[in-house]
């Protein structure tokens, strides 16, 4: 017995380390709260307050988004709202806000640009797109990220104390449109419950991943030409594929792959129907993306319209009328 103590050796290994969780909706709301009462006082019309908190509580970024712009969020140094973290990607995830009317609260629609590392929402659900009335909680990663709607000078005075603008806060009721599930109401305030209000958060499919060179003639609603040096196509899409929202760029992950052209980004572009018009949105390429001279960051095509990709591709969209 003592040959084997004397020729055993034990061996002690480091404490493995683990990755931070994100904090939940009510502590993230708490963190911020001073950054969030803030921003609101910035506010001069429609927009939407948009924080980052880490998992030590910490607010990390604090961005306001106009009515009618969007906010990238990711790794990427032309990211509006940068996260520094393994977990998310240079370009991760794509903000919109629009009043539906002049004077009112932006809605917030998000999208995850096809990563691997889904958002979740308050609710513990991964996600890949949403469009929220109200509050939005997410979370990437060890990230808490939150979006809050204002109507701007027009806004209610802010409480003084976290915890009674928390209370006030509606319900988020989820409903998920890509299945017929029954919605779910999720509330964290007795205020709320009490007053019976609500604010929907409805979850929405994937953007389209790779798509052929043309949708049937009886689906098609309009048409993309893409004309470069060495490129010409053309892609007839349904307004099914456009409401999900559709990717161009060199990667993988893109719906219109723009593979070999220096000037395009990884993920470039994102095209996506929202009401009447098709919405431009820039991912924060590297080179831009331009409407004639202007260099734009979200622009609405109408019927037809063309937007320049760096200095390399010209796209080109027009509606298809029956």
């Amino acid at each position: 017995m003592s040959d084997f103590n004397e020729r055993t050796r034990v061996a002690v290994l480091g404490g493995l380390t683990s990755r931070p969780s994100p904090l939940d909706a009510h502590d993230a709301f708490i963190s911020a709260y001073d950054r969030l009462r803030g921003l609101a006082h910035l506010a001069r019309q429609p927009a939407v307050l948009a924080v980052a908190v880490d998992a030590h509580a910490r607010v990390v970024e604090a961005v306001l988004v106009e009515s009618g712009h969007s906010l990238v969020i990711g790794r990427h140094t032309g990211c509006g709202l940068r996260l520094m973290s393994g977990d998310v990607s240079l370009r991760h995830l794509v903000l919109h806000a629009q009043s539906d009317a002049p004077g009112t609260a932006p809605v917030i629609r998000l999208w995850d640009l096809n990563t691997s590392h889904p958002f979740l929402t308050e609710d513990g659900q991964p996600n890949a797109a949403v469009r929220a009335q109200g509050l939005l909680y997410v979370s990437v990663g060890e990230y808490a990220l939150l979006f809050l709607p204002t109507r701007g000078p027009s806004e209610p005075s802010w409480p003084e104390r976290a915890e009674q603008a928390w209370r006030a806060l509606p319900s988020r009721q989820f409903i998920d449109r890509r299945s017929p599930v029954a919605p779910r109401r999720l509330a964290r305030s007795q205020d709320a419950e009490a007053r019976g209000d609500h604010t929907n958060i409805v979850r929405l499919g994937p953007l389209r991943l790779l798509i052929g060179e043309h949708e049937g003639p009886e689906a098609a609603w309009g048409e993309l030409r893409l004309e470069s040096e060495n490129k010409r196509e053309r892609h007839r899409v349904s307004l099914e594929r456009l409401e999900q929202g559709v990717l161009l760029g060199r990667y993988e992950r893109c719906g219109i792959l723009l593979a070999g052209l220096g000037q395009i980004s990884r993920v470039h572009l994102l095209l996506v129907q929202v009401g009447a018009s098709l919405l431009a949105i820039d991912t924060a390429s590297t080179n831009g993306t331009w409407r004639g001279s202007t260099q734009i960051d979200t622009t609405l095509l109408e019927d037809s319209g063309s937007l320049e990709l760096g200095d390399e591709l010209l796209l080109q969209w027009s509606r298809l009328h029956a």
